[in-house]
Order: structure tokens, then sequence, then C-alpha cells
């Protein structure tokens, strides 16, 4: 979600608001999110840096922000102890890279500086001393998994590898013209993106919508004055956010004026941008982290309580041999001796039975305790497994809600989340704000490069909703298989869909769920009308039975736009 374009407007509104400030406090919101408390002309203002695998970002957030109980990693205490009580010299950004550097000046420990590589699922965070020698990062790599840029303490910080790709500021349009003949891809914005540094494909969509009027156009050299001149442009001028809206949940957010997407709101800054885009989730992290104990802590009770009812479940052979056991007790009675630990009862001439004795009982009584065990596993046989289907349904609700926390991306999605697992019984002790229920939120809605919709749902209510009341009993359903995530609708109404929309909502539902740090995913697809809530005992929203389904693999992979 982050380009060079929006890191370079960042650079800028950092250095206008916080550069010559003061650090008066660092939190510690997540293991990989942490926040800056700055005094700065007369204000303060909170800096959030997230190196977070699902929304990595940088940026001023309105709202104070709490630390968390999260454990402290060496990382974290030395950047209290090199960034707390120092004073921001300057805010520096790569030229056409997605990387800052925050150059901290304290009395007691000198120059150090944060560096800040925004680079997606990549993100880090490394800090450096006066000389450029690694002090720590977020995140290490060592030697033996990268030789050629270790980030790791005591080493020399390199740079990230440059792109290779053209300069926008100096490209000229021949040359343009020769790195797109040579570039593979259907569409001019996949060239682009190819071929020009800095270019995301957010950027390359509208720049193909600026010179063509068509966001998916070919590659036609008639294009490349005009888009040499728009590259100019956007690099030299100053930013203008911007965030695009659909059905009131912001679809994309840019710093430049986006005109190929339609509902589209100037903002009056880059990080009051990506604050709505993101829905101040950075902001709330520190009220996840009590909620994810509280219902990790619940999901264990209901995984104990589903190994106690499974143990009690015994075969039906092994139920009929506990009162086979008591009657061939009853029929070796009188060859027994007082004191006999064992009984081996001939039953047919294919059976042979070794029989536990207790020494201090009589027949009659072994016997009998043969039979009171054969009863309660029978009558356990009639009763558990319907305890168990309720049980499982349970710990099947309980990963559900872990997921739709994780996933959260406003306090309205937390409680909302918060809202679920309280009638659930996961979270008995936790309100709403404000006393009522949470406001019902949208689904996520993307567009597939066909122009095909596909809406997500947030939680699980949500896709309950999705599924149920807005999709079409012909519209494509698809979840990732074996895993709580989102329930994921290709609004199709029963017309074809393409090889690459499905393989698109497919990595959104893998990603989507709790598979998304896998290497590759299993995701079930079917038509809507194959998929039945479940019913029952334990049941909750979102829990559904599908049929008829057919299974694709994919990577999961964050929304393109």
């Amino acid at each position: 979600m982050i380009d060079a374009l929006v890191v370079r407007a960042l650079g800028a509104e950092f250095n206008e608001t916080i550069a010559g400030g003061r650090v008066q406090n660092i939190f510690f919101l997540a293991p990989r999110v942490v926040g800056l408390e700055i005094y700065a002309q007369r204000e303060r203002r909170y800096l959030l840096a997230s190196a977070e695998t699902q929304n990595p970002r940088l940026l001023l957030v309105t709202e104070k922000l709490r630390s968390a109980a999260v454990p402290l990693t060496p990382f974290l205490l030395l950047l209290k102890k090199y960034a707390q009580g120092a004073f921001i010299n300057r805010v520096l950004v790569a030229p056409r890279e997605r990387s800052l550097r925050f150059e901290f000046d304290s009395r007691e420990q000198g120059v150090a500086t944060l560096v800040a590589e925004l680079m997606s699922q990549r993100t880090n965070f490394i800090l450096l001393d006066a000389g450029g020698i690694i002090l720590d990062a977020l995140y290490r790599v060592p030697a033996t998994l990268q030789r050629a840029r270790v980030l790791e303490p005591r080493a020399r910080y390199v740079p990230p590898p440059p792109q290779g790709k053209a300069d926008p500021l100096t490209l000229d349009a021949p040359e343009l013209e020769t790195l797109l003949e040579r570039a593979s891809g259907a569409t001019l914005a996949e060239r682009l993106t190819q071929t020009v540094a800095g270019t995301s494909p957010l950027l390359a969509r509208e720049l193909a919508f600026r010179v063509s009027g068509d966001q998916h156009a070919r590659f036609n050299p008639i294009q490349c004055a005009p888009l040499t001149a728009e590259l100019r442009r956007l690099w030299r001028e100053p930013a203008a956010p911007s965030l695009a809206w659909h059905a009131s949940q912001a679809i994309a957010v840019a710093a430049f004026a986006l005109t190929h997407l339609p509902n589209v709101e100037k903002v009056s800054s880059m990080s009051a941008a990506l604050e709505q885009f993101f829905g101040a989730e950075e902001s709330y992290e520190a009220v996840k982290v009590p909620l994810r104990a509280q219902v990790d802590a619940a999901r264990a009770r209901l995984r104990r309580k589903v190994a106690s009812l499974r143990r009690e479940i015994m075969p039906l052979d092994e139920i009929e041999k506990l009162k086979l056991r008591g009657e061939m007790i009853l029929g070796y009675q009188y060859a027994l001796t007082p004191g006999q630990t064992r009984l081996r009862a001939e039953v047919n001439e294919t059976l042979t039975l070794e029989i536990a004795l207790d020494p201090a009982l009589t027949p009659v009584e072994n016997a009998k305790r043969y039979f009171d065990q054969y009863k309660r596993a029978r009558d356990a046989q009639a009763r558990v497994p319907e305890y168990l289907a309720a049980a499982e349904n349970e710990l099947a609700f309980a990963d559900q809600t872990l997921n739709d926390l994780d996933a959260a991306e406003s306090r309205a999605d937390i409680d909302q989340v918060a809202e679920q697992a309280r009638d659930a019984g996961l979270l008995p002790e936790i309100k709403s704000r404000g006393g009522g229920r949470a406001p019902r939120s949208e689904p996520r809605a993307f567009t597939a490069r066909d122009g095909t919709a596909i809406l997500v749902g947030r939680n699980a209510r949500q896709n309950d909703a999705l599924t149920f009341e807005r999709a079409k009993a012909d519209d494509v359903w698809l979840h990732a298989r074996g895993y709580a995530g989102s329930h994921v609708v290709i609004l199709s109404n029963g017309a074809d869909i393409s090889q690459a929309t499905l393989e698109y909502a497919a990595s959104l539902a893998a990603y989507f769920s709790q598979a998304r740090a896998e290497g590759a995913v299993d995701v079930i697809y079917t038509a809507r009308r194959n998929v039945h809530r479940v019913r029952g005992a334990g049941a909750h929203p979102g829990l559904v039975t599908t049929r008829e389904e057919q299974v694709i693999r994919v990577r999961p992979a964050p929304p393109t736009d």
C-alpha cells in the first residue's frame, strides 16, 4: 500500500512537522509496532511505525498511543535508549525508494539513525550508530541467510540493492519506449512497474489512465511522450494525498490525485490519508493485545474440553468387550483363587481375553466393575458425540475470532470482534464502547483486473451476512481450506469468470485467513448455493458446510490496490 511516492510525501511531512522536535516517550504497542511521542512546534505529535506483515506503515496518528504488555526485545530496548529524550535532526528519504532515515541526537548517547525500510512483507527497522554500524534490527538477517546484506549488530549497514530500473526524473521518451518494448506484460501498467523506478501497480494504472483513458490499456509507443511528462510532474510537484472509496470503505490511498477510480477524496496530509485508509488500526494495537490473550485462553480451555470428550468416546467393539469381561469373570468365578490379578478367558476359538482383576474385590465385585464401565461407555457413546460436535464448533469459532482480531483494521472492527466474542462466551468481561452494539461495517471490496467485483468478510458475523444475505446463489464462494478466515465472494451471478479473477480471489481468501504466512494455501470454491450454515449446539455465525467444492492452490497475496 505504501509506495515510493507515499514515502517521499511522508518525508516532506515529517520534516515540516517533527524535525527539530524532542522524543518525549516511546511506546511498545506490539512486538513489531512502536510509537514515538514527539514534542515539536509547541505541539505533541504521535509517530507510529509498524513492521507487521499484513499492513506495514509509518505515519503520524491523531490519537494518543498507549503501550501494551509486549516482550521487550534487545532492539526495542536499544531504540528506547538512543531515541527517548533525543532530538530529531532531520528525516532523509532514499530517492525513488521506500526507505526513510530518522536522525536522532541525544546528549547522553550522541547521534543515532533509525532506518525504516517499508518493503511490504520485508519491512524492517534498523538502528545505526553515528558511523553507520548496526546496533540492532527488528528482524535480524545473518550472513547464513543473506551474505550480501547482513542485518545484525556490529555489521555495517548496506541499503537495499537498487532496483535496476530507470529514474523517472531523467528518463526521456525514446528511452522509455525502448524499455517498454522490451518489457513483458499484457498491459501498459504491467510494463511500467517492471521498468520505471518507484512505480507501484497503483501508480502504473493511474499513469496508464492519464495517457489513454483506460487503466488496463495496452502499450502503444505514442504514449511515451505524455508518460515521461506525467512522471516528471508527479515526482517534482508537491504531494496531493487522496483516498478512493467504495461503499464507505477506503480501497486505495495515494500521494497523488487518483483519477482512474471513482469516489476520490483529497486529504490534507499523507498521514491523515493513511490513517483513514488503515482505519487507525495502529492506534488500537494495544487494545488487541489483552483481547487476544483472553480469546487465546478461552480457546485453550475449549481445546482441553474437546480432547477430554474425544477420550470419552470408545469404539463400539471395545465397549462390548467391557461387558464381555464382566460376563467372563462370572463364568469363571468358581475357578478364581483369592488374590488373583489376571484371568485368561477363552471366549471362542478366535478370541481370548486377558482380564485384569482387583485382588481386593470378590469375583462378583470385579464383574460389576466392568459392567459399570460398560454402562458409562455405552451412555457416552450416545450423548458425547453431540457434546463433542458443539465443543468443536465453539473451538472453530474461537479460531475464527482470533483471525478476525488479527485482521481488524479499525476500532469499529475491533469492537465488532469483541462483541461477537462476548456473545459467544469467549470474552464475558468485555463490553462494547458506549454500552451499545458495535456498528455494522461493510465487507472489504476489491476489483479484479477484468472489472469483476470481489467482496471479503471482515469477521464472523459479516461472513455470515455476506454469504447468506448479500451473495446470490450463482456467485462464487471461496475460503481457505482447513483454516479460519474470511468468506470471499466473486459477484459473478453465474457468469463465467476468468482464471486470473479466480486466482486473485483465492489469493485474497488465503491472505485474509490464518494461513496468510504460508507459502501456498489450498482454497476451496463453489457456487454460493452449495454453502450452508452449521446448525445445532455450539454453532455460531460464519460456520458453514459446503458441497461440490473444487480446490485451487495459491500464494497468499495482499490486495493489489
